[in-house]
């Protein structure tokens, strides 16, 4: 923690900053003005910096600004410039939903400018983003796990977007996030269940909470967009009965609920067909603007209380050799996340010989190549096919099984 207090001169004020940099080594800055509010105002400022970054990033985004004004212009900083980026009446983003643009100014408010911010737009380098990424890179979540590397490709995307837009309209030489990119980490695979697993863990689902699960394998539906369903989406007395997704949940930005919105994607707003008996499983109709699965006070479920009351129980206890052979059922020996049931919703369908472009429409996909590269090796024939290619290619140089003995 920075320290800040008044330094007697015989003519002007000043005021002091000290603090340890990484070795322990006190260091100190001091600030001059005629003012002597505005002394104390710099040396408080950037005590604040000194507490975020450290006194050694702080003193150096100081000599940048000096700099930056001893050539005799304004020193704009990060903070600054995507302030007036993201700010909807400058017009210079535009094109973006409303709750895009505040999801973008809470990733700019949280991730990029406390880190970056007070440095002069003009003297940021590709070094400086190369230490952003690995600070946010070796930050974790409050549950103590790591970032997504696409939440930070995410955050990078948007830093660099906008330094981009200033290279463009001649504030920046460059764009020194350009070509840059955080480091590849191993992406957690999908987990798919068959009928029988799916059976062996909605055995250990409450009763009460069944119909939200076999819903969502049912369906593929994305959990925001199946908790914001209400009973006049659902049209049971068509042949077959459809469901019309016009809607899912969003996360507001912070001091903002979540709120309904339109779905991920134009995709996203899709309807689709279900089986009789699924209806069923949903239990007595409800109005038609009443949601589907809410609570006891009729409001929308949260993934994350679900999680911990009532899907990692049932996880746990499938896979439990005791809790199974009581039930007689076989150990689970997978740990799916919720949203694997949309994976085994899609892997369902491809067993059964449903095409790609159908599951695409079904899963509200906006791109082909989306579903592809996420189910294509799923497709029955992928492997086959490539082990049927290999032994016609290879067929004078392979042993014949059965010339293979012994």
């Amino acid at each position: 923690m920075a320290s800040v207090t008044p330094v007697k001169r015989a003519t002007g004020y000043a005021w002091r900053v000290q603090a340890r940099d990484a070795g322990g080594r006190m260091v100190q800055e001091t600030f001059f003005h005629n003012d002597p509010l505005q002394a104390e105002r710099s040396a408080r400022s950037f005590a604040k910096v000194v507490d975020r970054l450290g006194i050694t990033e702080a003193r150096r985004i100081r000599n940048a600004r000096d700099q930056a004004a001893q050539g005799g212009h304004d020193v704009v900083t990060l903070n600054d410039w995507i302030t007036r980026y993201l700010d909807p009446t400058t017009g210079i983003l535009a094109g973006v939903s409303p709750t895009s643009r505040a999801r973008y100014q809470q990733i700019a408010r949280d991730a990029i400018l406390p880190h970056l911010g007070e440095l002069p737009l003009d003297a940021i380098t590709r070094d400086d983003i190369n230490v952003w990424l690995s600070r946010v890179e070796s930050e974790r979540k409050p549950d103590g796990t790591p970032r997504a590397a696409k939440t930070i490709r995410n955050w990078h995307g948007l830093l660099s977007q906008a330094l981009a837009e200033a290279h463009k309209r001649g504030l920046i030489t460059s764009n020194p996030a350009r070509g840059l990119k955080a480091t590849r980490t191993k992406k957690r695979n999908m987990v798919v269940l068959t009928q029988s697993e799916f059976n062996t863990l909605a055995h250990f689902i409450p009763p009460t909470w069944r119909p939200l699960f076999v819903f969502l394998a049912g369906t593929g539906l994305r959990w925001s967009e199946a908790t914001a369903l209400t009973w006049g989406d659902i049209d049971a007395d068509s042949n077959p009965p459809l469901v019309h997704v016009t809607k899912a949940w969003i996360d507001g930005d912070k001091g903002v609920p979540r709120h309904l919105g339109p779905p991920k994607s134009r995709a996203g707003e899709r309807t689709i067909a279900i089986p009789p008996a699924l209806v069923l499983e949903l239990g007595p109709r409800g109005a038609g603007d009443a949601l589907v699965f809410a609570t006891s006070a009729g409001t929308a479920h949260w993934s994350g209380s679900v999680w911990t009351r009532v899907w990692s129980p049932a996880v746990k206890n499938a896979n439990d050799p005791a809790a199974c052979a009581k039930a007689k059922l076989t150990p689970l020996g997978k740990r799916p996340r919720i949203h694997d049931l949309r994976h085994t919703h899609a892997s369902w369908l491809i067993a059964a010989g449903r095409p790609l472009p159908y599951i695409q429409a079904r899963l509200g996909h906006e791109k082909i190549t989306t579903t592809v590269d996420t189910y294509g090796h799923l497709m029955p024939d992928a492997t086959a096919g490539d082990a049927d290619a290999v032994a016609a290619i290879m067929g004078t140089i392979l042993t014949a099984p059965e010339q293979i003995t012994g």
